[in-house]
């Protein structure tokens, strides 16, 4: 099988969709499928043993993270430098099918089985334009809500225009997976079709108890002894990683000698932060950790606090629980597939805490709870790290190719009909 791989973000940057599509690349290489991966922005141009292709980008105003397309006419381009403009521009490029000869000429090279559509934005489109051009099926992945990021930027009607583009731009692919059953809900309530659920799984190998070893603390600053309170992940506005910081801030007031907590990753949102807890005592920042670094920072913990409610999976949640952490996150789409309500973990109420955006109360109530009692703590974890084990990649990783299969039979019976 050969399969074309265009997604809107990949390597050098580091997020749970590179992730995600590393353990594809790495399954189908594997098992002898050979994949082309197309992507925005500039890096290496091998990956494992697969070749990277390319095209030139334009970062996006409202979410940093991700790249537009840059268009191929010079004058098309200009319009995107204006970050007013870049939003009604990208919509349209998303919309509408267009060529790119970076993209064509390695398509054709390569001459696919199927084009596996990453998060489809403006590339998605220049996907689509192929996939119609070389009569090809399609699968589109979500992974990314950026219609939840919306309220953030307080633009009028952003996330109803989010919304119309996200089903327009799904409802061109065979076939659409999203990350979990409540991501899947979301995308249906839009009124995109044909969805089913492609989730995620852990490296139990990597990701276990086991890995504890809390004098690795002290090289941060931090206490072996302490309660260890941990977020793992991009530091971001859209994170929502002000709730924890108000939420610890306000609980270490009264457990002054007991609490700490260690902030694992890297983004803009870092020196804000930094700024925040700047007052406080008994915290430390890591910077980007990997392997087993991460790994043993995880176990070493007690409690993973994760206040994010624009998941659409959250894969270091499920790392956490791997880990026999309880987890304490909020009831929004992707966490709440997650964490079972006060068996593995504890579901914060989002209505509580952001209609009072100053005190996130239903968060530290329940942080607090995990911090008072340790043989609930324990029992969590130990539920936490037994859902966990039911997650293996490869299980969910030859489901995908089950997908790939059925789309590139069913062109195939199409085309003998033809």
């Amino acid at each position: 099988m050969r399969v074309a791989i265009l997604t809107e973000t990949f390597l050098p940057q580091v997020n749970g969709v590179v992730r995600t599509v590393e353990k594809i690349i790495k399954y189908l290489e594997k098992n002898r499928h050979e994949v082309l991966l197309i992507t925005i922005g500039d890096g290496e141009e091998c990956y494992s043993s697969t070749q990277v292709v390319r095209v030139p980008g334009i970062p996006f105003g409202l979410y940093k993270e991700l790249n537009l397309v840059k268009p191929e006419d010079e004058l098309f381009a200009k319009f995107l430098d204006n970050e007013f403009m870049q939003l009604p521009i990208a919509a349209l490029q998303s919309l509408i099918p267009s060529s790119n000869k970076v993209v064509e000429e390695a398509l054709y090279k390569f001459q696919p089985d199927i084009i596996h559509l990453v998060t489809p934005v403006t590339l998605g489109a220049v996907g689509h334009y192929y996939i119609e051009k070389m009569k090809l099926p399609s699968l589109a992945t979500f992974h990314t809500d950026i219609a939840a990021y919306a309220p953030r930027y307080q633009i009028p009607y952003v996330e109803n225009i989010i919304n119309v583009v996200t089903k327009m731009i799904y409802s061109k692919a065979d076939r659409v997976l999203a990350p979990s059953p409540s991501s899947k809900a979301q995308l249906e309530g839009i009124g995109v079709e044909n969805v089913g659920v492609f989730g995620r799984g852990v490296d139990h190998k990597l990701f276990n108890p086991s890995k504890a070893d809390k004098k690795k603390l002290e090289a941060y600053g931090l206490s072996s002894n302490k309660l260890t309170i941990l977020y793992a992940g991009r530091l971001a506005e859209e994170k929502s990683l002000e709730k924890l910081v108000e939420s610890f801030k306000h609980l270490l007031i009264k457990y002054p000698e007991d609490i700490q907590i260690l902030i694992v990753g890297e983004g803009p949102s870092r020196i804000d932060l930094e700024a925040a807890l700047a007052g406080a005592s008994n915290y430390a920042f890591t910077g980007l950790k990997t392997g087993e670094e991460l790994a043993s920072l995880y176990a070493s913990a007690d409690i993973f606090a994760f206040p994010s409610v624009t998941e659409t999976f959250g894969q270091v949640v499920l790392e956490a629980m791997a880990s026999g952490l309880p987890v304490l996150g909020f009831d929004s789409p992707g966490v709440r597939d997650l964490i079972e309500q006060a068996v593995s973990g504890f579901l914060a109420d989002p209505k509580v805490d952001y209609l009072d955006t100053v005190n996130p109360l239903s968060f530290i109530y329940n942080l607090e709870a995990l911090i008072k009692d340790s043989a609930w703590r324990k029992k969590l974890g130990d539920r936490a790290f037994a859902i966990a084990q039911q997650r293996s990649w490869d299980a969910i990783l030859a489901e995908l190719v089950g997908e790939y299969e059925i789309l590139i039979n069913a062109a195939n019976k199409k085309l003998l009909r033809a």
